[in-house]
Formats: structure tokens, C-alpha cells, sequence
């Protein structure tokens, strides 16, 4: 029954993901017509539209030359005369204006029309000021007469403001006029400073208040804290650009007390407006691949589901496949997600902003040459950490031997392999070179039959060989860690010229404790020889032992042992 019911939570688990997966994928198709129009506009034909839009607007858009006096419009001009652009003409007026303007001897009275029979003067006395010609009325949809009414009523209202302005009592003004502006700005900036400071320190007591009082905190808890920590860096960036927009509006308005600053003024203005402009209509004209990213990652985030479940249920045994193992479903997961995660890259790429300019290309072209010149050595690393995985060569956990590195796997990641050893010392391996070196694994086969740890003596002819394995055995089954079964056994590996070599053998499934195994062993052996009366020795030292006492412990020779007497054997004196 549990199977069962495992195996129906997987089929319904299963099937309500491919169906939001199916549902995903029906939205992005309607996005499709969207897709293939945007697809279809090529650069080259982009390139065609705009010249084209160019060629409509020098057609229909006539140049013109504005006079601006103190940021102020005065009038326009639209006809070339001879080589002079309206952009000279209007230079060249504005020059005649402020000249007259400054020269009091001149009224504003004095500012009158002279028509001629192709053009009208505006003069103030005998000093001509400009001329409007038929061609600068009908480009601005008025006749000739209409048009020099209106441009001499402009210039009299001019010279009236600039000799208003440009005086010492409006100087004075202006400077009061932009104390008391600095005197409003500063406090406010303060007041919004403080108040920023103020909520900002509340937030961060009351997360350290709750962080106090609560020693394990939930899911929930961590995840308001983390949205609270994302709100007040949020806080922080909105503090800043308010500051950013008041100091502009402060410069601005500072500026525009001043005639000679004026200009200025409307220029910052129109920067601010023009892009405020420009960033809200392109975050209008981004909503449809704004969109179509959205979907892209909605989908992908159902892929992911539904293999964190297929992968999950095969590491716990509920899904099986011939030839693939429970342990490879975790590392075979986060490939199949890191090619996911490639894939949703390679889509939504040409959505992101700013993805085909020439900038963000050459950004794209060193980055992928910084990886292809300096990754060499990491991307062999993570292949042969792939490769590794796939040969279950060993485990975290298991007790292995890397090449002359003897120790107990502690990580095994995409790049190196770390191991720590006996000694409690970290060993940092690549995991190219585990790939290209030999693995001794003892956990392994330590977790079904046992590893076999041996060791060799070496023991005098004199001393029968089934006595010594006997003593070995017993010296191996005394020993802690030392598995019964499958039993000890001895080989006799050599018979030297005055020793045999006995190599006993014996199973553990502890292999990390090996170490203290070896040393325990041989304090059993020499316990037992020494019990036996056996001496652990070669006849290298016994055939030249004559006088010497025996190498046993006095607790174990013989009674009424003694040292035997250096004798010398002079031969037959016959």
C-alpha cells in the first residue's frame, strides 16, 4: 500500500506540473506573432525605416533659428539669405537686440516695421534689427504682415526685460530670492534625512529584537527579515535619488532667478524631462519583451519542479532505471539544470536591454575571451569532476587513498576533492589530477565482506611455522575492530636464508581507524610471542647471541633462566 500510494503522488505530482508546464508553454504561443515581428525586423531594415523617417523630416520640417534671450523666446527665423543659415541669422539677431537693449539712448517705442517689396525691417531707429522675408511667413503659416507685428511686438517686450533684469536692484532681488531658497532646501533635506535614519534604525531594532528573542526562527521570520534587509537597501537607493531630485530642482530654480543663468536653468530642465521621457517610453516599448521573459521563466520554473521531483524520487528509491544508480540522481539533477539555466539565458538574451548595442557586444566579447584564455585548467577540472561522479569511484564519507594521500573524503565538488588525513590535515586535490591518478577505495568493499589490513614478522627457523600462526591469529582476533568473519589467515611469504617471512591478514569494516588497528595488532603479537616464549627475531642476531641474554621479558623466560657463558672452543689438543 505505501508503495502504491507513493507511486499515485508521483503520477498526480507529476501530471499537475506537465500540465502548468502546458499551460506556460500555451502562453508564450500567444506571445509568438509578437515574437516573429520583432525577429523579422532586421537591422538593415531598421536602418531603411530610419533613413526613411529621416528623409520625411528634412522634407517637411523646415530649419529654423531661434532668438533666446536670458532662456527666453523671442522670435523664429526659417529662409536662408545668400550663406547665412537661420541658425546665423538668429545669432546674428540676438546680438542686434541685447546691443540695443543695453544702449538707452534707444525706446522700445522706437522698435517700427519698414516693409520693402520682398521683405519687411524691423528697425529700432536708424538701427536695423531683421528683416522678415515671405518665405520665413509662409513657413510659419502666417502672412509677412501678421509675422513682423508680432516678431517687433516680441522684441519690445525684450528690450523691457532685459534692461528690467539686468540691473542692481534685480540682481539684489535675485540673490534674496536665492537665500530664501537655500534657507527652505536645507532644512527640508534634513527633515527627510532624519526621517530616513529614523525609520532605517526602528527596522534594524526590531530585527534585533526579534533575532533575540527567538532562537530558532522559522521559514517565515527568516523570510521577513530578508524582505525587511531588501526594503531598507531599496529605502536607501529611493533616499538617495529623492536627495539627487531635490538638489536639481534646488540648481534649477536658483538658476533661473539670474538672467545670464537662465538658459542654463532650462536646459537642466529639459535634460531631466527629456529623459524621464526617454526612460518611461522605452520601459513601455520593453513591456511586450518584458513579458515574454516572464513566461520564459515561469516555464522554466516548472522544468525545475518537475525535476527536482523525477530526480528526487530516484534518489529515494521509488523510481528506478536500469544502469542508473540512486546516487547520481543529485549530480545528474544540477546538470540537467545548469543546461535548463543555459537554454532560458540563450532565449531571453535578445530581450534584455541593451543586448544588442555595441557596447554590451564588446562587454560579451572580453568577458568570453577572459574564459576561453584563463578557464582552461577550471573547465577540466569540473569535466573530470562529471567524469568522476559517473565512475563512483568513491563517495563523501568513504576512506580513500588518492595517489600517496591516505584519508576520509570530506567534499567532493565540481573543480577539487578534499580530503582529511590521519593526521587531521586538509588536503586540497584536483579533480583532474584524482582523474588522471589511481583511487584506492576501503569503505567500499569495508561495508560487505571488510577490507583486509596485514602486516609482516619475520621469525627463526627454530620456531615451528603452525605455532607462529597460531600466536598471529590469536594476536589478530585480540585485536579491537578485527572482524571474526570472515577469520584471520597467515601466509608465508618468503624463507630468507635465516628468518621466514609470515604476513598476517585480517578483516576490519572500520577501515579510518587503521592506524590505531596497526598499533593495537602489534602490541597483541608482541604480547603473544612473548607469552609463547617465541622471540621475534631473525638469526641475523641470535647466531651471534653467544653470552647475550635472551630478547624475552624476564616475566615470561623460563624458570631458573640464565644468561648462557661466552665459551670459546680451543679444538683437540691431541
Amino acid at each position: 500500500m505505501p508503495g502504491n500510494q507513493c507511486e499515485r503522488s508521483l503520477r498526480y505530482s507529476s501530471f499537475h506540473l506537465l500540465w502548468r508546464l502546458l499551460l506556460s508553454l500555451l502562453a508564450l504561443s500567444s506571445f509568438s506573432p509578437l515574437l516573429a515581428q520583432q525577429a523579422s525586423n532586421t537591422p538593415a531594415q531598421a536602418a531603411n525605416d530610419t533613413g526613411a523617417e529621416a528623409e520625411i523630416a528634412s522634407d517637411t520640417t523646415p530649419l529654423r533659428g531661434d532668438v533666446t534671450i536670458d532662456g527666453r523666446h523671442i522670435v523664429s527665423v526659417y529662409q536662408t539669405i545668400g550663406s547665412i543659415s537661420p541658425q546665423e541669422r538668429a545669432e546674428k539677431i540676438t546680438e542686434r537686440i541685447i546691443a540695443v537693449a543695453k544702449d538707452s539712448s534707444f525706446a522700445p517705442e522706437e522698435v517700427g516695421l519698414e516693409p520693402q517689396e520682398a521683405w519687411t525691417e524691423i528697425s529700432a531707429g536708424n538701427k536695423l534689427l531683421m528683416v522678415v522675408t515671405e518665405a520665413d511667413a509662409k513657413l510659419a503659416g502666417k502672412t509677412r504682415k501678421q509675422l513682423a507685428i508680432e516678431d517687433a511686438g516680441n522684441i519690445r517686450q525684450a528690450m523691457l526685460n532685459y534692461r528690467k533684469e539686468h540691473n542692481w536692484r534685480s540682481f539684489l532681488w535675485d540673490i534674496l530670492y536665492s537665500f530664501l531658497a537655500t534657507i527652505a532646501f536645507v532644512p527640508f533635506v534634513w527633515v527627510v534625512r532624519k526621517l530616513r535614519l529614523l525609520a532605517r534604525g526602528r527596522i534594524e531594532k526590531w530585527i534585533s529584537a526579534r533575532s533575540e528573542s527567538v532562537e530558532k526562527k522559522s521559514a517565515w521570520q527568516v523570510g521577513v527579515t530578508y524582505a525587511l534587509s531588501v526594503i531598507m537597501a531599496m529605502g536607501a537607493v529611493m533616499g538617495w535619488l529623492l536627495l539627487i531630485g531635490l538638489f536639481q530642482i534646488y540648481v534649477t530654480v536658483v538658476l533661473s532667478f539670474f538672467p545670464s543663468t537662465r538658459s542654463v536653468s532650462h536646459a537642466i530642465t529639459g535634460w531631466v524631462l527629456d529623459a524621464l521621457s526617454k526612460i518611461s517610453k522605452s520601459g513601455l516599448d520593453y513591456l511586450p519583451n518584458l513579458v515574454v521573459i516572464a513566461v520564459v521563466i515561469v516555464i522554466a520554473a516548472q522544468v525545475f519542479r518537475l525535476i527536482g521531483l523525477i530526480f528526487g524520487e530516484i534518489s529515494k528509491g521509488n523510481l528506478s532505471f536500469s544502469g542508473f544508480f540512486p546516487e547520481w540522481a543529485a549530480p545528474t539533477a544540477r546538470l540537467v539544470r545548469g543546461l535548463v539555466i543555459i537554454l532560458v539565458v540563450i532565449i531571453i538574451f535578445p530581450y534584455l536591454p541593451g543586448s544588442k548595442s555595441p557596447a554590451f557586444q564588446g562587454v560579451s566579447i572580453f568577458v568570453g575571451l577572459l574564459l576561453s584564455l584563463g578557464s582552461s585548467s577550471a573547465v577540466a577540472n569540473a569535466i573530470a569532476g562529471i567524469i568522476l561522479t559517473y565512475m563512483r569511484s568513491f563517495s563523501v564519507g568513504d576512506w580513500v587513498k588518492i595517489g600517496d594521500t591516505l584519508g576520509e573524503v570530506v567534499e567532493k565538488n565540481a573543480l577539487v576533492t578534499r580530503i582529511i588525513t590521519m593526521k587531521q590535515e586538509i588536503i586540497t586535490i584536483p579533480n583532474a589530477t584524482v582523474m588522471n591518478g589511481s583511487v584506492m577505495n576501503f569503505t567500499r568493499e569495508a561495508k560487505t565482506t571488510g577490507v583486509i589490513f596485514h602486516t609482516t614478522v619475520t621469525i627463526g627457523y627454530d620456531a615451528p611455522w603452525k605455532t607462529v600462526h597460531q600466536l598471529l591469529i590469536e594476536a589478530a582476533l585480540a585485536t579491537k575492530h578485527t572482524l571474526h568473519t570472515p577469520a584471520p589467515f597467515v601466509l608465508q611469504t618468503a624463507l630468507n636464508d635465516f628468518f621466514v617471512a609470515y604476513e598476517l591478514n585480517a578483516y576490519t569494516d572500520v577501515p579510518r581507524e587503521m592506524q590505531f588497528i596497526y598499533s593495537d595488532l602489534h602490541q597483541n603479537i608482541q604480547d603473544k610471542f612473548n607469552e609463547a616464549g617465541v622471540e621475534i627475531c631473525s638469526p641475523h642476531f641470535s647466531a651471534l647471541r653467544d653470552g647475550n641474554a635472551i630478547t624475552i621479558p624476564e616475566q615470561n623466560r623460563p624458570p631458573g633462566y640464565h644468561a648462557p657463558a661466552f665459551r670459546v672452543d680451543g679444538g683437540d689438543k691431541n
